[in-house]
C-alpha cells in the first residue's frame, strides 16, 4: 500500500506498430487517420509520461486514504459507484456528457480545457457507425472486420 503523491519517473516509451489491427498487417488510414513516421520515431517528453500517469497515482491514493480511515469497504464502495456510472448511456459515437462520473471524480468543481473549448479530440465522435456497431456486437477484433 503506498501513499505516493506524484507518479514513479520511470519513462516507458512504446512503439505502435503499423497495421497491427488489420488483417493484412496495412495501416487503416479510414479508421486510425493519415500514418506519420514522426509520431512512431520521437519519444514523448518525460513530463507526458508523468501526466498521464497523474490522475491514476491520485485516484489511488484517495483509496489508499480512505482504506486507512473508514476501512475496507470504503474504497470498495467508491470503486463500485464509479463503475455503475462509467457505462454508456448513449450510442458510442454520440457525444455524452456524464454527471455523476464528473462528481465522483471530483472534477465538477474544477473548469478544464474541454469544459469551454469542448473535446480536444474530436476524431472521437466521427460517425462510424458501423465500426461501433461491428466493435459491439463482436463481428470485429480491434476495429478490423473479421
Amino acid at each position: 500500500m503506498s501513499l505516493r503523491i506524484v507518479p514513479t519517473t520511470n519513462a516507458q516509451n512504446s512503439v505502435a506498430t503499423v497495421g497491427a489491427d488489420t488483417e493484412y498487417k496495412v495501416h487503416d488510414t479510414m479508421r486510425n487517420g493519415i500514418h506519420t513516421v514522426r509520431s512512431q520515431v520521437i519519444a514523448g517528453h518525460a513530463l507526458e509520461d508523468h501526466l498521464s500517469k497523474w490522475e491514476e497515482t491520485q485516484e489511488q491514493l484517495k483509496l489508499n486514504l480512505a482504506r486507512n480511515v473508514y476501512g475496507l469497504h470504503q474504497p470498495l464502495r467508491m470503486q463500485m459507484e464509479r463503475h455503475f456510472v462509467e457505462k454508456p448511456n448513449r450510442i458510442p459515437v454520440l457525444k455524452q456528457s456524464n454527471l455523476a462520473q464528473d462528481i465522483l471524480s471530483g472534477k465538477d468543481s474544477t473548469i478544464e480545457f474541454e469544459d469551454f473549448l469542448g473535446e480536444s479530440d474530436p476524431s472521437m465522435y466521427l460517425l462510424d457507425v458501423h465500426g461501433v456497431a461491428e466493435r459491439v456486437v463482436g463481428l470485429s477484433k480491434n476495429g478490423a472486420p473479421l
